[in-house]
């Protein structure tokens, strides 16, 4: 059985939560949970450690079979993980595997590594295309924006110490793009910018350009 950093030349199964196992040496049985399981081998959690090389007998429901232990190391103040290698016939390893597989104990990981490539797949593609679609060009205002955008410049007129106020909070935050879009109104360029301000920029800014001009 490979180490815990190299790949495993045989598919592996894993629980979403390790789940309760024994393995048996000299010293007696050890209480392990199973972190992922394969024909030939597995990865267990334990509490006290096991020196490498020891062999036992790994209980995992009904099978009970000898296993050997390839690597060990700490994890965790008070937590191992040991990489077992499994001398057991295939087929028999493989029948408790399909046991557990069905009553969704453990799902493949292969399975899980395709499914997350194929949602990255699909995420970049419909990036892709986000970034390839043009964006719709205005084709004018209709007559209720008109209608609103010229009572928003009466208010202004009515009111010009408010014009003053949306007019100096629109020129400070507005981009330099959008500032040149207002000097397309010209001479009505303050106006333009207090009214789009004073609409909560919920108007295209062409749109004001266009109604005050």
């Amino acid at each position: 059985m490979p180490t815990s950093d190299q790949p495993r030349s045989t598919p592996r199964f894993h629980p979403a939560t390790p789940f309760a196992a024994s393995f048996t040496i000299n010293s007696g049985p050890a209480d392990v949970n199973i972190r992922d399981l394969s024909v030939t081998g597995a990865q267990i959690e334990h509490a006290l450690p096991i020196k490498p090389a020891s062999r036992g007998t790994l209980r995992i429901g009904s099978l009970n079979a000898r296993a050997t232990v390839i690597w060990s190391r700490l994890a965790a103040p008070g937590l191992y993980r040991s990489g077992l290698r499994i001398h057991e016939e295939l087929d028999v390893v493989a029948a408790m595997i399909r046991d557990l597989l069905g009553r969704g104990v453990v799902r493949k990981q292969d399975s899980d590594i395709q499914l997350r490539k194929a949602e990255a797949r699909r995420e970049k593609e419909q990036a892709t295309m986000r970034l390839m679609r043009p964006i719709p060009k205005p084709t004018g205002p209709s007559e209720e924006v008109i209608l609103l955008i010229r009572q928003a410049r009466e208010r202004m007129l009515m009111r010009p110490e408010d014009a003053v106020k949306w007019y100096n909070r629109a020129r400070v935050t507005a981009t330099e793009e959008q500032l040149r879009i207002a000097e397309s109104g010209r001479p009505n360029r303050e106006d333009v910018l207090a009214v789009w301000e004073y609409l909560d920029r919920s108007v295209d800014l062409r749109f004001v350009v266009l109604a005050l001009s």
